[in-house]
């Protein structure tokens, strides 16, 4: 709160105000946001808050508490992606096993590339969705 004086005062870091604002003694003017600057003539100012509890750091503090958390549905998801890719890198494996097991049982060449089992795992795969 300003104890005495008045002066113009840069809150545009904290608040946005694209404009300075009159801080003066009394009245509903007499509030000083901590972080601001003085532009323009002298204030005196008591600080009512105790330490931590400042408005810079509530806005610290509520920033650091933003951090992105997954819902619900987005660990489901998660867990059903990981899930349908190891099955698929699984059929993608046996596949090739099984092709070269039926040609070598019906005394043919395998005409299964690994490049068409791979571009068939990179189809399959729903992790390359997203």
């Amino acid at each position: 709160d300003v104890i005495e004086g008045a002066a113009s005062v840069d809150e545009s870091a904290i608040t946005g105000e694209s404009a300075p604002v009159i801080r003066e003694s009394g009245g509903d003017r007499s509030a000083v946001t901590g972080g601001t600057t003085v532009i323009s003539d002298w204030l005196i100012i008591k600080v009512s808050n105790d330490p931590g509890e400042s408005f810079m750091d509530k806005m610290i503090a509520m920033v650091e508490g933003a951090a992105r958390k997954k819902t619900p549905n987005e660990k489901a998801l998660e867990i059903l992606l990981v899930s349908l890719t190891i099955i698929f890198l699984i059929v993608t494996v046996s596949l090739y096993t099984y092709s070269e097991f039926i040609s070598n049982e019906a005394g043919m060449v395998n005409s299964t590339s690994i490049t068409s089992l791979i571009a068939l795992l990179v189809c399959l795969a729903p992790t390359t969705i997203g």
